[in-house]
This record gives C-alpha cells, sequence and structure tokens, in this order.
C-alpha cells in the first residue's frame, strides 16, 4: 500500500512537471494533478512569477475566437479524444500528450495556452472545471473534419466547418496567411478522423 502511494505521488510529481514545462498556471496543475498548492510552489513555483490576466474560460472564448483559433482548438479536442478513446489515456495524461501534440504539429503559430487548452478540455467533456459538458465534437458532413460546436448545434453542416472555411479563405485572407508558414493542408489532415494514428506513431 505505501509503494503504491508512493508510486502515484512520483507520478503525480512527474506530470506536475510536464505541466509546468508547458507553461500551465499552478491553479491548473492542481486540478489535474491533485497536489496542493503548498507542494507545488515549494517544488515548482518558487522561482517563477505568478501568471498575470484573467482565469480562461474558454467556453465563452471559444464562440468568439477567430477562424484560426477555433481550428487549433478543433485540433486539440480531437487529440485529446483519440487518446482517450483509441489508446486508453487517463484525461490528464491525454491532456498533456494532446497538447504537447498540438504544438510540435501545428504548422503555424500556435496560440493557445496550455492553460487555456485545459479549460478547452473541461468544457467539451465536463471534467475538472466544468460539471457538465459545453462543447462537443462534430464530424462535418463536407470534409470529415472534427471540429468543435456547442452542444447540438450543426449549422456548419450547410456553410461548412472552420476546416472548409480556414482553406477556402487562405488564398484571400492576408490574416489567415500570416498565421501559417505554409498552406494549411496540415491543420486539415491532422483534423480528419483517420489521422490520429499517424500523430501517435511519431509522438507516443
Amino acid at each position: 500500500m505505501a509503494y503504491e502511494h508512493a508510486e502515484r505521488h512520483i507520478q503525480a510529481l512527474q506530470l506536475a512537471k510536464s505541466c509546468v514545462e508547458l507553461g500551465a498556471r499552478m491553479k491548473t496543475v492542481a486540478y489535474l494533478t491533485g497536489l496542493s498548492g503548498t507542494l507545488l510552489r515549494e517544488y515548482f513555483y518558487n522561482d517563477r512569477a505568478a501568471t498575470g490576466g484573467r482565469w480562461p474560460s474558454s467556453q465563452d472564448w471559444y464562440h468568439m475566437a477567430t477562424l484560426v483559433q477555433r481550428a487549433e482548438a478543433s485540433l486539440i479536442a480531437s487529440i485529446f479524444q483519440f487518446l482517450r478513446t483509441q489508446h486508453a489515456c487517463s484525461a490528464r495524461k491525454a491532456m498533456v500528450c494532446a497538447y504537447k501534440m498540438y504544438r510540435e504539429r501545428w504548422s503555424g503559430r500556435s496560440s493557445i495556452s496550455f492553460d487555456r487548452a485545459f479549460e478547452l478540455i473541461a468544457s467539451v467533456e465536463g471534467i475538472w472545471t466544468q460539471q457538465s459538458s459545453q462543447l462537443a465534437l462534430h464530424i462535418c458532413a463536407r470534409c470529415r473534419c472534427r471540429y468543435l460546436i456547442a452542444l447540438g448545434d450543426t449549422s456548419a453542416d450547410h456553410s461548412g466547418c472552420v476546416f472548409c472555411k480556414l482553406v477556402k479563405r487562405y488564398a484571400t485572407d492576408s490574416r489567415i496567411q500570416s498565421s501559417f508558414v505554409g498552406k494549411p493542408d496540415l491543420p486539415l489532415s491532422l483534423a480528419r478522423v483517420q489521422s490520429p494514428d499517424r500523430l501517435l506513431s511519431d509522438s507516443l
């Protein structure tokens, strides 16, 4: 029993270290690991300046976000869900792995912080800071990409999802062009239903 407790504690500390390296606030790390603020401050945050600004609320943010940001958010949620359903990862491990994979594979300048991604997944899954799901992944009837919607909203089936719009507008929208190193083929392919297996073979 003592050994198992020690093993869980070590795993929690390792997870906390990964979260801190990804820029997580102490509050986020506490939710994910179950470690106390006192312990986290002693081990990881003594020499770190506190992150300023409001706590990110992804439910409201997503509906006001730019097209590129909504595509990024959809990619994070898609990878997270795949890790959970196809690879039986725990929610907290899937959170860290999904964010790392997003940062490694997104072809543009990543704009979503770890804290924002954490709140986003909480809103999709109804876990951690959320009592119920507020957002859901939906498969686009046109391009077969997974993208985030408010629960029950399938209006994009008629007008195209965020990835359809992203690709369509890329050629004429300088703001979208400036967000990417090259054409937005990568975010489109990563969001497709069949793509996470290829990601996982390189990343896990």
